[in-house]
């Protein structure tokens, strides 16, 4: 059993950012500062006939707005703080990973046209095609939705829908492999078990 202090509704206000500090330093250095040379993984067939789209970067790049409302719609102390502190062990164990054996998508060449193909540019500005296995945008996607079995149940059909458009974007965007995809839902799964070891250390 894992005891960490709970925060309560009114301190999300200051969690919150915490946890944002959290992913830039567990994801963006590892993403930017590699100590062994990256690899390529496998690939199968039909990927490589999965066309790149461009517009699906909005779907893409929705995990955050996703992230941040799940954060303020789980208000039971419990479920929120287990949620909130198994994605941060998850982040730090996949900077581990992404240390250790870091991976690379081989992004194709893309020209960049309109607001989809500047949103594109940015991204690719900022993310290097690094830290592909696991997908962090699978995992932190299907993670945070797993919050909604124990309350406001009734969203959890539609954010697990919207967590599977995500992960298909990661494909229809050439950031990810299907293994990466298939990783960071099994991840998503692993790290739901273990927030349910976590107990609140005032108690």
């Amino acid at each position: 059993m894992l005891k960490i202090p709970f925060f309560s509704n009114k301190q999300k206000i200051w969690v919150g950012p915490l946890g944002i500090v959290a992913f830039i330093v567990f994801y963006m250095i590892p993403n930017h500062v590699h100590i062994f040379e990256p690899s390529l993984m496998y690939m199968f067939d039909f990927e490589k006939r999965v066309p790149f789209i461009d517009w699906t970067v909005w779907v893409y790049m929705s995990d955050y707005l996703y992230i941040g409302l799940v954060f303020f719609l789980l208000r039971e102390k419990y479920n929120m703080n287990r949620i909130y502190y198994s994605q941060v062990m998850m982040l730090a164990f996949s900077m581990f990973i992404f240390m250790l054996y870091p991976t690379m998508f081989p992004r194709p060449e893309v020209e960049y046209h309109g607001f989809s193909g500047q949103l594109v540019a940015l991204l690719h500005s900022l993310d290097s095609p690094c830290n592909a296995f696991p997908s962090i945008h699978v995992s932190m996607t299907f993670l945070a939705g797993f919050g909604f079995i124990r309350e406001r149940k009734v969203l959890f059909p539609v954010f697990m829908l919207w967590a599977v458009l995500i992960s298909v974007s990661t494909l229809t965007l050439k950031q990810h492999y299907l293994l990466d995809v298939m990783a960071g839902f099994t991840m998503a799964i692993l790290f739901y078990w273990v927030g349910s070891r976590i107990r609140d250390r005032r108690i």
